[in-house]
């Protein structure tokens, strides 16, 4: 291994986010597999802030997934994950200030309407020209 490349890690210790539920500490296993199995189909990735993203069903809102939490204009739909994230990409357990950050941010389980979340729905589409 080259100096000062990091190993990735196995599992990483994240923050799991249910439908009406308080988060909870989750063990993940750092594979596109794991993931996908854990949010219910294809992942999408967003940045929340330095070093920490959210992870998401990307198809959450056209299946039908129940609205889990607002994040801004936006609700999260289904079960979604915290994480740490490294300058390189790759996702990374959260440390113990993060899980204690977003544990007090997402503590309260909230609830929305369908209309609520359709009002967020937004497919873009682009044209190559």
């Amino acid at each position: 291994m080259k100096r000062g490349m990091k190993m990735k890690e196995k599992e990483i210790k994240v923050l799991r986010v249910k439908p009406h539920e308080h988060p909870e500490v989750y063990m993940l296993k750092n594979t596109l597999e794991a993931m996908q199995e854990a949010v219910g189909g294809y992942i999408d990735i967003v940045g929340l802030d330095d070093n920490v993203c959210i992870l998401l069903n990307d198809e959450g809102k056209l299946i039908g997934l129940e609205g889990n939490r607002r994040i801004g204009s936006d609700i999260i739909v289904g079960d979604f994950f915290v994480c740490g994230s490294d300058e390189e990409g790759n996702l990374t357990s959260l440390s113990e200030e993060a899980l204690d950050t977003y544990t007090k941010i997402f503590y309260e389980p909230q609830e929305f309407t369908k209309e609520e979340i359709e009002e967020t729905t937004v497919i873009e589409f682009y044209t190559f020209e």
